[in-house]
């Protein structure tokens, strides 16, 4: 029994810590042949913590603002901006659908971002060590910006 536990106990400890060596996690509409990809992108830098909005007309992406956090209808949201636009987005996360939607104040803007998965599709490709490719991964990252 006592062996049993201790298995169980490493199995997690060595998952948390797997976890956080995670540094990059991103939700993207579509794909790079996707003519109206776009994609989030939440990061841990030297610098600290930060969030790029990148689309097919701007493949390099805005560095998002954040401004902080409020709640609607009893979520917590982030709320963030485009530099040098006015306009506020809130970010809810969807755990249970592995996505997370972006949508303006306004409510005119509004989408849905999967998860998106970095690495070797069909054995082809190369292996991305800090990218968070599962769920509880990305959404760990994620959550550190709330």
């Amino acid at each position: 029994m006592k062996k049993t536990i201790i298995v169980f106990f490493l199995a997690f400890v060595t998952n948390i810590c797997l976890a956080q060596n995670k540094s990059h996690a991103f939700f993207m509409i579509g794909n790079y042949a996707y003519p109206e990809w776009e994609k989030l992108e939440f990061d841990f830098t030297d610098e600290g913590r930060e969030i790029t909005y990148s689309y097919r007309k701007n493949e390099s992406g805005h560095k998002l603002m954040v401004l902080g956090t409020k709640y609607v209808r009893n979520q917590k949201v982030l709320m963030v901006r485009i530099p040098k636009y006015n306009k506020i987005y809130l970010i809810f996360r969807d755990r249970k659908n592995r996505r997370i939607l972006m949508t303006s104040e306004d409510n005119t803007y509004k989408k849905y971002f999967p998860l998106g998965y970095e690495g070797p599709v069909d054995g082809r490709g190369t292996y991305c060590d800090s990218c968070a490719n599962e769920p509880d991964e990305a959404f760990y990252i994620l959550d550190s910006f709330f």
